[in-house]
């Protein structure tokens, strides 16, 4: 991908689906509660349905804006319920037991630690910036990253602009000058460009293709060559 330079000495990176294959971990954890359902004599769910449960609590007015870690206990609370699981202890058991898995999980995508290097390189300081709170020395890439901005942290979530702004804040930067790098476009590229920063999606997938106007690259490590420092 081409593209004009970017002037800026700051960037604001998402974590989960940029720079962690978020997706395949969580697949792993949701496959171990499903098992651990089924071993407790259950009817168990499938990762997929698992996945649906905690969007329609997160849709759940009354569970809108808690924490992403509430969020997903009280769906795997309503998931025991439906499967006839009446074990007090399941539902500590089964929160403990996905967590555990799911971070064990946890890949950094091939391109990323070159890509860092690169943009360190350029003169540019990071931040990462997410809704989870994956801690990232679990795989290395802390010493990357002189802030992070995580939800639960400021009490802001993307897709709030809020959260950028909060982001580029915690760094003492600018708007101006700070480039925001995520997987989404409805969660990263877009809410980061409302706040005023500059923004490259980082679409390994493809699932951009066709949309008109949009910065995006294959892989982190094609990011560097699209900035001009300050």
């Amino acid at each position: 991908m081409s593209g004009p330079p970017f002037a800026v000495s700051l960037a604001v990176v998402d974590v989960d689906g940029t720079l962690i294959d978020f997706a395949a971990a969580m697949h792993v954890g949701l496959e171990a509660i499903t098992a651990a359902i089924a071993a407790r004599g259950g009817e168990a769910a499938s990762p997929r349905e698992l996945r649906a449960q905690r969007d329609e609590v997160a849709r759940d007015p009354a569970w809108r804006g808690r924490p992403l870690a509430a969020v997903r206990r009280e769906s795997f609370r309503r998931v025991l319920d439906a499967a006839g699981v009446a074990d007090p202890d399941a539902l500590d058991e089964v929160h403990d037991l996905y967590y555990r898995v799911r971070d064990d999980s946890m890949a950094v995508f091939p391109d990323v630690e070159a890509g860092l290097d690169a943009m360190r390189g350029r003169g540019l300081r990071l931040v990462a910036a997410s809704n989870g709170d994956f801690p990232l020395r679990r795989v290395g890439l802390d010493g990357y990253f002189e802030a992070t901005c995580y939800a639960a942290e400021v009490g802001l979530a993307k897709p709030d602009p809020a959260f950028f702004a909060a982001a580029v804040a915690r760094a003492g930067g600018s708007p101006r000058t700070t480039l925001a790098l995520g997987d989404r476009l409805d969660n990263d590229y877009e809410p980061a460009r409302a706040a005023g920063l500059h923004a490259v999606l980082v679409d390994r997938y493809g699932r951009a293709d066709g949309a008109p106007d949009i910065v995006r690259v294959r892989a982190l490590d094609e990011v560097a060559p699209l900035i001009a420092p300050l």
